[in-house]
């Protein structure tokens, strides 16, 4: 596809040390470079045609990333694409570039049966594109002086192959009454990865206690466990300050308890999505202006905690 004196293309594999490159300068950092490679190699979704790019020429002077992934959306399955990174050269800007990108990707999704595409990003920008408020961030804030102290002891395991199949089945315990929730599947990728903390804590007879992802600055992206008591031993180990969970999840319903932690789900601005297919968001939307559904919250991809 050509837009004056642009085209936009999906990825080459010898197009990742320029998809490097602008989004290093687009950025001004390394972070979303790192997040694109990590994407392509640990998440089982990525698919190339997707990795959209824009040459001036001989010059890559823009990327946006679709990763095709499946949604909880009023407790259906939904086929969807996360969207980002999104990066265009700072002296390519204005000329159309960003937007040319989405809709080559939109149009791809459409046609591969694509029903929402969806992202966290700049509210002024975003709705020209189809994009609409409509999900946000929910969380669990956890008052850590009112955690009573562990009641026995936890060891961390790495995730090894045999957790996988308790893993899935905890996940869609977890995330199966979220909105916007990607459904997480039996890769190793999507568990565990270089330099991200995934843990299975486990008693001193060998059982699961639970699962948690990431530690940074005493927010846990995740905690997954199937026994509420250990699940609080976990709680009190780890003592977190935040969960990026959500009220409608296994952990709020059999887990919080009031004295020590509050469950919300707000919407937000940043958080947007956009139908590829006529009317997949309209329930779901009505829902939530109703208040009979509460705001989703994606549990993003799992590289994305390294963004």
């Amino acid at each position: 596809m050509a837009e004056g004196s642009y085209r936009v293309l999906s990825e080459r594999p010898e197009d990742e040390d320029a998809l490097d490159i602008v989004n290093c300068r687009g950025f001004r950092r390394m972070s979303e470079a790192h997040l694109v490679r990590n994407i392509r190699e640990y998440c089982p979704g990525f698919d190339r045609r997707y990795s959209v790019v824009a040459w001036g020429g001989d010059d890559v002077i823009g990327h946006v990333l679709f990763t095709p992934v499946d949604i909880r959306l009023m407790r259906e399955t939904v086929r969807a694409l996360l969207v980002g990174p999104v990066v265009v050269l700072p002296e390519q800007r204005r000329r159309g570039v960003g937007g040319a990108m989405l809709r080559f990707g939109h149009d791809l999704g459409r046609h591969d049966g694509f029903e929402v595409a969806f992202l966290a990003g700049i509210p002024s920008y975003y709705p020209q594109f189809g994009y609409k408020a409509c999900y946000g961030f929910g969380k669990i804030t956890i008052d850590t002086a009112s955690l009573p102290a562990p009641t026995r002891e936890l060891e961390p395991w790495p995730v090894q192959p045999a957790d996988i199949e308790w893993l899935v089945d905890r996940h869609a315990a977890e995330w199966s009454d979220v909105d916007f929730a990607c459904v997480r599947g039996a890769s190793m990728g999507e568990w565990t990865m270089p330099g991200v903390e995934a843990l299975v804590w486990r008693t001193s007879d060998g059982r699961r206690a639970a699962y948690t992802l990431g530690a940074t600055e005493g927010k846990l992206e995740m905690l997954l466990a199937d026994d509420p008591v250990l699940a609080r031993v976990v709680l009190a180990t780890v003592r977190p300050s935040e969960l990026g969970l959500h009220p409608n999840g296994w952990f709020a319903r059999h887990v919080l308890d009031e004295a020590w932690g509050v469950a919300r789900a707000d919407r937000s601005d940043a958080a947007m999505a956009c139908e590829l297919r006529e009317g997949a968001l309209q329930p779901y939307l009505a829902a939530v202006d109703e208040g009979t559904r509460l705001p989703g919250r994606p549990n993003w991809v799992l590289p994305f905690v390294l963004c």
